[in-house]
């Protein structure tokens, strides 16, 4: 038992620094070897940083519960596809990230189709209207609210995006309600279609 305190102790920790091009590096770190090291779900060229067990554990954690997060998903959707290729018909087997095609919303009545199940011109016209009304108001997002936008289309969660962008995870619940409300604002004129 105290061997494995001593080992513990002599046990060195190590924070992984991801370095880009625009990464500044101390004088102390521009030799330190580089290295390939997973941080979150990506593979990075990094530098490690010495840390104390405890830096260690405040730095990882959030890397950690994103990483369990996301294994998480990965098991709901084979759960959720094993599933779908017992009951090949039944819709009610679909989740939220369940990928769709424009085809298969129109079939559940999400889509904009006519009675014949296409599309009319006033219909296509007011898509494309919607779109680039669309790009237009992201287009208006500066700042951290385009990056909680840019980060929220990549998937990942609250916490994580905090992380990127240097506020807590509440922060970024109360700007992403307001990014969504200012979309709606901005796109009112299409909630009668």
């Amino acid at each position: 038992m105290a061997n494995q305190r001593k080992n513990e102790d002599k046990q060195k920790y190590y924070i992984p620094m991801e370095v880009k091009k625009d990464t500044i590096i101390t004088p102390e770190y521009e030799n330190a070897p580089r290295q390939w090291s997973k941080i979150g779900n990506r593979m990075v060229r990094t530098i490690l940083i010495p840390a104390t067990k405890e830096q260690y554990g405040a730095y990882m954690q959030p890397e950690w519960k994103e990483d369990k997060r996301q294994q998480r998903l990965a098991e709901k959707r084979k759960k959720r596809e094993k599933a779908q290729e017992e009951h090949r018909g039944d819709k009610s087997v679909q989740g939220w990230d369940t990928p769709v095609s424009y085809e298969q919303l129109a079939e559940m009545e999400y889509g904009f189709t006519d009675e014949y199940g296409e599309d009319s011109p006033e219909e296509i016209v007011v898509k494309e209207e919607f779109i680039n009304d669309l790009h237009q108001a992201l287009s208006l997002l500066q700042g951290v609210n385009r990056q909680i936008v840019d980060l929220i289309l990549d998937g990942y969660s609250e916490a994580a995006i905090g992380k990127k962008v240097g506020r807590s995870q509440k922060t970024v619940n109360n700007r992403k309600k307001k990014i969504y409300e200012f979309l709606r604002n901005h796109l009112k004129d299409y909630r009668n279609y």
